[in-house]
């Protein structure tokens, strides 16, 4: 048999790595590794620690707030109800009007809500209730009342709370029904104010306060034609 020759083709056999470099396992992204270093340069540890277990994770992604989405769609249903878009548009306009303050500060329009106000203040001057907007009855109850206005409705109801209140200690029947009833006045009250004092009460909230607004610029407003005018 002849002796087989070796293949002198392939090259010597490359040494085996050494160092802790090659087996540690964020070689490939270290810009300090080496194939000499004995000790890792970033640590000093011979071989370098294994990375924790308890990595941290990306956090979780946070649930969708369904009062917020009902919140927007109410905003968008009623926008549309005026024209579609217009309260976008003429919210771009004022924002880019001014887009920095006296300091050169940006400044946040996002804090104002102005499609919503410009939504709601459209609400107040231009829905007709029983033949005028709210704006309108709201000037002519300040033009009435003065600035005493907001104490008539509320005395109203206290009057109201006040005689059941008074009906329910008087017992028998009377008194059982006024108790229910004024037990169901309190829950009602109390859904009423919860659902205020929520993400959807600007719905009920900012149009009555940019009547009110609205009312005294009205009030204002024809008390200057009057002196001016003398209508």
């Amino acid at each position: 048999m002849s002796p087989s020759n070796p293949d002198l083709t392939k090259g010597p056999a490359e040494p085996a790595p050494s160092g802790c470099c090659p087996n540690c396992p964020i070689s490939g992204t270290c810009h300090l590794a080496s194939t000499t270093l004995t000790r890792c340069a970033v640590t000093g540890a011979a071989p370098p620690p294994e990375p924790p277990d308890d990595a941290p994770t990306a956090p979780a992604a946070a649930g969708l707030d369904i009062t917020e989405v009902v919140s927007r769609g109410v905003e968008k249903a009623v926008g549309a109800a005026f024209g579609l878009g217009w309260t976008d548009l003429l919210a771009a306009v004022i924002t880019r009007s001014n887009s920095t303050d006296a300091d050169g500060n940006p400044v946040n329009w996002d804090r104002l809500q102005l499609p919503r106000n410009i939504l709601c203040a459209a609400v107040a001057n231009l829905v007709p209730i029983q033949g005028a907007p709210a704006s309108r009855w709201a000037a002519d109850a300040f033009t009435t009342y003065g600035l005493t206005a907001p104490l008539v409705p509320a005395g109203a109801v206290l009057a109201v709370a006040g005689a059941v209140c008074l009906a329910s200690l008087a017992g028998g029947l009377v008194g059982l029904l006024c108790t229910a009833a004024l037990n169901g006045l309190t829950s009602l009250c109390r859904l009423i104010w919860r659902f205020l004092r929520s993400r959807l009460g600007w719905i009920i909230t900012r149009p009555v306060i940019w009547a009110a607004v609205s009312g005294l610029v009205i009030v204002t407003w024809r008390f200057l034609v009057h002196i001016l005018a003398g209508a």
